[in-house]
């Protein structure tokens, strides 16, 4: 069984829509681009999916070369273009007038924007994972489940939660190679109320949990360390990236090899 790279996402904008990409550059902790700008609310909390169901009202588009998003509401209403950095203060009024409060926009190339800084740099989930959960969300879309979980690298070629061989039980994670890119499977993702939202309304699907659950149960692979962590409402696998990968490169079409199990440090 051959896992490799089908699907590379990043989120310049983090709680914002993604940017598919055929390559990606690893920077400090993160991939570039990935997560390198927030939004903060006046109690220094991220403005995010947690906190709003406005945020998936929201649609951006990027020009990343440029340093160019496009803003518009999902709803219709014209689209507004700026530059991430020379526009701030426009970008930051244009933001709090959508949310209805004052919001600051971030920026950091460190990894220290990602949902877990430096601890998690990319989360991976297995396409067959998808198709699996799907098959409790026929209603929905594939691309609406695929959004609720904002997986950064999705893999082909493998049965549903293989990529949870990537972990072990609490503790001990895997050395693994994707391409040029060494990183360290760390744990599971460990789901919040963002995923019952829909990703483009923001409308909260209380069933939602109770029927991933249902598709979990049945699906648990033989041997899985999942049930160690607590819950089954787990999805996606948290994986570090240390500094020494800078520069290297990830691309749609890379293998990945596990090469062997470690025990877990403080990878700050």
């Amino acid at each position: 069984m051959e896992a490799f790279v089908s699907r590379i996402r990043i989120y310049p904008i983090k709680s914002l829509d993604p940017v598919e990409l055929q390559e990606a550059e690893v920077g400090i902790h993160s991939l570039r681009y990935d997560r390198e700008f927030a939004m903060l609310t006046n109690d220094e909390r991220f403005m995010n999916g947690k906190r709003s169901g406005r945020v998936n009202e929201l649609k951006a588009t990027y020009d990343l070369p440029n340093y160019r998003v496009t803003f518009s509401e999902r709803s219709g209403g014209p689209a507004h273009s700026f530059h991430l950095r020379d526009d701030k203060s426009v970008i930051e009024k244009y933001l709090s007038d959508f949310f209805g409060e004052p919001i600051s926009l971030l920026q950091n190339k460190q990894g220290q924007l990602m949902d877990i800084p430096t601890a998690s740099s990319v989360t991976i989930l297995s396409e067959a994972s998808l198709l699996s959960l799907h098959e409790e969300f026929s209603d929905r879309t594939l691309e609406d489940v695929r959004l609720r979980f904002r997986a950064t690298i999705e893999l082909r070629g493998v049965d549903p939660y293989w990529e949870e061989s990537l972990i072990g039980e609490p503790g001990v994670g895997m050395r693994i190679q994707i391409g040029d890119v060494e990183m360290i499977g760390v744990s599971p993702r460990a789901r919040c109320n963002v995923p019952p939202r829909d990703p483009l309304t923001g409308i909260t699907d209380k069933s939602f949990i109770k029927r991933m659950m249902k598709s979990r149960e049945k699906t648990i692979p033989e041997n899985s360390h999942i049930p160690a962590y607590g819950s089954l409402y787990h999805l996606t696998i948290n994986t570090y990236i240390s500094e020494t990968q800078k520069g290297k490169w990830l691309r749609v079409g890379d293998e990945l090899k596990i090469i062997e199990p470690i025990t877990l440090e403080s990878t700050s």
